[in-house]
């Protein structure tokens, strides 16, 4: 973090509201799962900040720590890297007056470096790396690839951000066009690109023309997923901005091996953003106290569910959810699902000849076609 983002901290940006919901619904049911491996658990925050804004609100560290101090209190260890020495002294002033001190190691420095040292120094342990760095850069993939290279036998979960308008920038496409891909700070900050993407193949995208940049950078982050799913093969991806009008300002991703993670992300991350837009949008207007749900539409939910089904029969109802999400990530929520289902199956639509006690499904429910 650069010396100009000394006001970051002072309040939670709105669009800061999304990721951070996102990393406190998520953090409970992850730790309590992982818990069952019986391994250490390490949590890594590359870029922590001070753990408390100054409006009173929480960052990522507290986030994280308040979670497994519930739930995996004396399984865990949590590192938290600043390069500011004021957001270090905080952030460790915060932590000692919890009582936390024992279990939480906040270290000064810079994450580029630090986070090199880290994985050097694992076994068993189960690690959950989060990374939100305040620009374009930060999440460099050589950073990420010894993590990326454990043993798949023991559990690596990843979260970050990637910055959008950042990324624009640094790829300077205007510039490109007009002839100047040769001068020195634009092969530079393309440089910078190509470690941040382990590759080139971000210049197909955002040097092509003929696209807007919202289309550009959602094939990015395809693209980047792609890259991450060949360690760990459960990705999924947020767009973050202020409203629905507004460009997006980053994107959460996350990497798993694990296809609870992906169902869990992708209800969290739906309710996150669509309720911070839905707010965005209508404060102070006529649709203000509405449900969010009730004005989103789900349409097309119940033909992609007898598609899979087609595709995938005598499969679970739960398994049937799984290949959905991954294919229409952030689409539908759970619930909206699981009710679809049972009317198709009710229609007699679909039909579940497993045996239960009501007419309701269950997860464990198998599914055909009549």
């Amino acid at each position: 973090m650069s010396e100009r983002d000394d006001d970051f901290f002072e309040e939670k940006r709105p669009w800061s509201i999304i990721k951070d919901q996102v990393l406190e619904k998520y953090m409970p049911p992850y730790l309590a799962k992982v818990n069952r491996l019986g391994r250490r658990i390490l949590l890594i925050d590359g870029y922590a900040g001070p753990g408390v804004f100054n409006d009173d609100t929480y960052g990522s560290p507290i986030i994280m720590c308040e979670a497994a101090e519930k739930l995996v209190k004396g399984n865990y260890h949590a590192i938290f890297i600043n390069k500011k020495k004021k957001y270090h002294d905080k952030l460790n002033k915060e932590i000692q007056r919890r009582g936390w001190s024992d279990s939480v190691e906040p270290r000064l420095g810079d994450s580029q470096l630090l986070l090199q040292i880290v994985p050097k120094t694992l076994k068993d342990q189960t690690v959950f790396l989060y990374l939100d760095p305040f620009g374009p850069t930060g999440c460099d993939f050589a950073l990420l690839q010894p993590f990326l290279d454990r043993n798949p036998r023991f559990s690596t979960e990843i979260l970050l951000t990637m910055n959008m308008p950042g990324m624009h920038r640094l790829a300077a496409r205007h510039a490109v066009e007009d002839g100047r891909q040769e001068e020195q700070a634009i092969k530079y900050n393309h440089l910078l690109l190509t470690k941040v993407f382990g590759g080139d193949y971000w210049k197909d995208i955002l040097l092509k023309q003929g696209s807007i940049s919202e289309e550009r950078e959602t094939q990015l982050i395809e693209a980047y997923r792609a890259k991450l799913a060949r360690y760990l093969p459960i990705t999924g991806s947020c767009p973050v901005r202020e409203r629905t009008d507004s460009r997006i300002k980053y994107f959460i991703v996350f990497a798993s091996r694990h296809q609870d993670s992906m169902v869990l992300l992708n209800d969290f991350m739906v309710n996150a953003y669509f309720a911070r837009m839905h707010k965005a949008d209508f404060t102070g207007g006529l649709w203000e106290e509405t449900d969010w749900k009730e004005m989103r539409s789900i349409d097309g939910l119940d033909r992609v569910i007898i598609d899979v089904v087609t595709e995938h029969p005598g499969e679970t109802r739960k398994s049937i959810w799984y290949r959905i999400v991954q294919k229409h990530f952030m689409r539908y929520l759970e619930a909206e699902y699981i009710a679809i289902v049972q009317r198709l199956v009710d229609e007699k639509k679909l039909i579940s000849p497993t045996e239960r006690k009501t007419r309701r499904l269950n997860e464990n429910c198998i599914l055909y076609l009549p």
